[in-house]
């Protein structure tokens, strides 16, 4: 006979199982993200042509756009996203949303952006005719400042300055980061066979490789309406290009004989050589004072959205509705995660990793009480989970980690920042002679 000690224990493993992750007393009402695009081909063939000697394989849409593929899995998180958010109450059970209650906004540069910004909204709300809006950009003006702001005048580096915080980033020498990249680019080499013979012309062969060349920080000389930028040339630039390829490649399904000149069996091979990326990341967008001048002006944005009041309106902030999309890359949310000075641990990618639809979350919470809170999140499918474009499901979902803020660590409930505090701490971060208004008037 089974005891009831037994079936009250076996009642609370299942209640625990099935028991949402999220804690019963905080209600969330508004859904605030920054996602990064879909997967897509190298922005340009001509870059990497030149730094392997072997044939790069071939990919069906022109360089930098949303694949078919990358649609796919990125419906597939959609559909995920809208079931979470369905779930705990913030979207309706079934048919449209409420109009105004999302708003989805796009980098206007970049045309991907809004092709994957296009494809979550119409598969969260299918029917529904929703799409994202951006900023118009021309010939003459061809940069978003929302999400380029370091691009144009607006959050224009001083030259000095970013040599020098580029410097203390790398210990002062640029020697440290090349030490801890120097295996990898062993490696690299030997997966490229590098160089193409046009990249050695009139350099000695031994010369040639990733490993030898020299690491330099340039600054490019302001033209037009395109401001100074400085930054790490090189090896170091061509290396973080390469394995985010071979990333996409992979993500993309291409056969494994087709990914990484046929040298990685599975997902953790990409995701070591991608180190790589990260190395010339915490030389470039994860420089804290190059993010605040190109990462404060969306950031800004975020913060509006999570601070209006309900039925509020905010005149220079998006439209308040319960959930807002804003799809951009993966630039902005390291320079975000940069200025905040926050971190997440979303293994088996390497910390910090911002994957094709990963997901920089800021939800907004309440108690019985009426107290506001802010959640940071980061959420991204699996290397396999994308390449396979599988379901996404609550037994098989996304990764998913909390971010604590720093600062906040005495007072959050559940990992969640009182949004007074959070507001303190994260508006002291901005930027604010990068930060202009922003219309959401063009759709």
């Amino acid at each position: 006979m089974i005891s009831k000690t037994f079936l009250c224990k076996a009642l609370l493993v299942l209640v625990t199982l099935c028991a949402p992750a999220y804690a019963q007393d905080l209600t969330l009402d508004k859904y605030v993200v920054l996602m990064r695009h879909g997967v897509r081909p190298q922005t340009d063939s001509k870059e990497i042509e030149a730094l392997s000697s072997r044939t790069w394989p071939t990919w069906e849409v022109a360089d930098g756009q949303l694949t078919p593929h990358g649609a796919k899995a990125a419906a597939q998180l959609a559909r995920w996203e809208g079931g979470m958010l369905r779930s705990r109450g913030l979207l309706p059970k079934e048919g449209c949303p409420a109009p105004g209650d999302v708003f989805g906004w796009a980098n206007g540069s970049v045309q991907r952006t809004i092709d994957t910004g296009n494809v979550m909204l119409a598969t969260m709300f299918p029917g529904c005719g929703l799409r994202v809006g951006f900023n118009k950009v021309d010939d003459a003006h061809p940069v978003d400042p929302l999400y380029a702001p370091s691009d144009t005048s607006l959050g224009a580096v001083d030259p000095a300055k970013a040599k020098a915080a580029i410097l203390e980033a790398a210990g002062g020498s640029l020697d440290k980061p090349r030490a801890k990249a120097a295996a990898l680019m062993h490696e690299l080499d030997g997966i490229l066979n590098c160089c193409a013979p046009a990249l050695c012309e009139n350099t000695e062969q031994a010369a040639c490789s990733l490993s030898n060349r020299p690491w330099k920080i340039k600054e490019k000389k302001a033209k037009g309406d395109r401001p100074a930028s400085v930054e790490v040339v090189g090896p170091l630039k061509e290396a973080a290009t390469v394995v985010q390829v071979f990333l996409l490649q992979y993500a993309n399904g291409f056969p494994l004989d087709k990914v990484a000149f046929s040298t990685v069996k599975k997902a953790q091979d990409i995701i070591r050589l991608s180190e790589l990326r990260q190395i010339k990341y915490d030389l470039s967008v994860r420089v804290p004072y190059l993010a605040a001048r190109d990462g404060s002006n969306i950031l800004n944005q975020l913060l509006l959205a999570v601070a209006s009041a309900p039925g509020a309106t905010t005149a220079d902030g998006p439209p308040n509705g319960k959930f807002i999309l804003f799809a951009g890359s993966d630039t902005q949310q390291a320079e975000i995660g940069a200025i905040l000075g926050v971190h997440w641990h979303i293994p088996p990618y390497l910390d910090d990793e911002t994957p094709p639809t990963g997901t920089l979350v800021f939800e907004r919470l309440h108690d019985a009480e009426g107290k506001f809170y802010v959640r940071l999140k980061f959420i991204a499918p699996s290397l396999d989970q994308i390449r396979d474009a599988s379901a996404l499901t609550r037994t098989t979902p996304p990764i998913e980690a909390d971010i604590s803020l720093p600062g906040c660590e005495t007072l959050d409930r559940d990992g969640a920042c009182p949004l007074d505090k959070f507001l303190e701490l994260t508006r002291a971060k901005l930027d604010m002679t990068a930060v202009a208004k922003q219309s959401y008037g063009s759709r």
